[in-house]
């Protein structure tokens, strides 16, 4: 458990040009993100069609929304390439959209899955490719015994950030 909560502190620590605005919102969030390490049951890689993953959170700070413009920017740079591979394993998206961690999820229902890690990414993504394209993406899915109430959560957060069931991509 102690180290489950140094990691959360370091990931706080990583964002701390955003802690000065925190809100109910951001503060909700943490919450879910501690649940989530804490009562899953395991996690496994699974490739999942691009448009099937929902942000949890808005792109809405400034720093945020730098990082995702130069994301897309990159990944409009390649687009052409990226369209040969038709699936983004870790080692692709490693390569175009570094990151210290996978694009996280958990499974909402049978085609959809929120994304409570990489949300920028997978922005920047969403706005470079389109369904058309019928990319598929390797995430990291978090499982549970129940995972009722973390979805519940989940849904609250995409709520207070102005996400909907039917809202993907954007800010």
């Amino acid at each position: 458990m102690l180290n489950k909560i140094t990691t959360f502190i370091k990931y706080l620590l990583g964002k701390s040009s955003e802690l000065k605005d925190l809100e109910t919102k951001d503060a909700l969030l943490a919450k879910v993100v501690l649940d989530i390490h804490r009562k899953r049951t395991h996690s496994e890689f699974i490739s999942v069609p691009l448009f099937a993953l929902k942000q949890i959170h808005a792109i809405d700070r400034e720093n945020a929304v730098a990082a995702t413009n130069e994301r897309v920017e990159k990944l409009k740079a390649v687009k052409q390439a990226l369209l040969q591979h038709k699936h983004f394993s870790q080692a692709v998206l490693a390569e175009y959209l570094p990151s210290v961690s996978a694009i996280k999820v958990v499974k909402q229902s049978d085609n959809s899955y929120v994304a409570y890690e990489g949300n920028g990414r997978l922005v920047a993504l969403q706005q470079v490719f389109s369904p058309d394209d019928l990319i598929t993406i390797e995430v990291e899915e978090y499982k549970f015994k129940n995972p009722h109430k973390i979805l519940k959560r989940m849904a609250k957060v995409r709520t207070l950030n102005g996400l909907d069931d039917k809202h993907q991509g954007g800010s």
